[in-house]
């Protein structure tokens, strides 16, 4: 509210209180403030939005990643050269990298978490479970099974994204995937640029069915 507005409102409440008892007068003051605050936003609520859903098969964007979650998929065998210590659960995706800057390991695998379910090895090796909030991935890309371990800007893989989950769990009918985006900034430690900051930006529950087998 300017200072000329403000004058003229408090020029109609002197004359109100000529004519009206204070209660009065104090009534309309609270139905002044209301309506200004209401024009201006001051009694606006903020809404705070959740994660964008994501729906299989549709295309969405995560800083730094164009992608699209195809499909969930279990098996206990995936014809990888490893001894199995449980089932795989698999998120097949196609991500592309439409950022001017590179994409390691470390952020593609911290990309993307299974949401609410338990009984996930958090290594590559070793018997160590824990809930799959806390479980990375790996990340093969699926023409041959190879572990991605970049993205450089322009280029698009399709991969899977890999976790293991004990046995002894029950096997999941459907899982929720949380996509996290990133901000390309310079690091406070050491001035480096790098990718920071990952904040969940889309999730969805899907279905897991079962994969082919090998």
């Amino acid at each position: 509210m300017t200072g000329d507005e403000g004058g003229r409102v408090r020029r109609w409440l002197r004359q109100l209180s000529r004519t009206m008892t204070l209660r009065q007068v104090l009534a309309a003051g609270a139905t002044v403030v209301v309506l200004a605050s209401g024009l201006f936003g001051g009694l606006a609520t903020a809404r705070t939005a959740g994660p964008t859903e994501i729906v299989a098969g549709e295309p969405f964007h995560a800083e730094p990643f164009d992608l699209t979650v195809e499909r969930l998929r279990w098996s206990d065998d995936l014809g990888l050269d490893e001894d199995v210590r449980g089932r795989y659960l698999v998120a097949v995706a196609t991500v592309e990298n439409t950022s001017d800057h590179p994409v390691y390991t470390s952020t593609i695998r911290d990309s993307v978490r299974l949401k609410g379910l338990d009984g996930f090895y958090t290594g590559l090796l070793g018997e160590e479970t824990g809930p799959s909030d806390d479980a990375a991935p790996q990340v093969l890309v699926l023409a041959d099974a190879s572990p991605l371990s970049a993205v450089a800007p322009g280029l698009e893989y399709e991969v899977a994204f890999v976790w293991e989950q004990a046995a002894s769990e029950p096997l999941p009918t459907e899982a929720t995937v949380a996509v996290s985006a990133w901000t390309w900034r310079r690091s406070s430690l050491d001035d480096q640029l790098m990718w920071f900051d990952p904040t969940v930006t889309h999730a969805g529950t899907l279905a897991v069915s079962q994969g082919r087998a090998s």
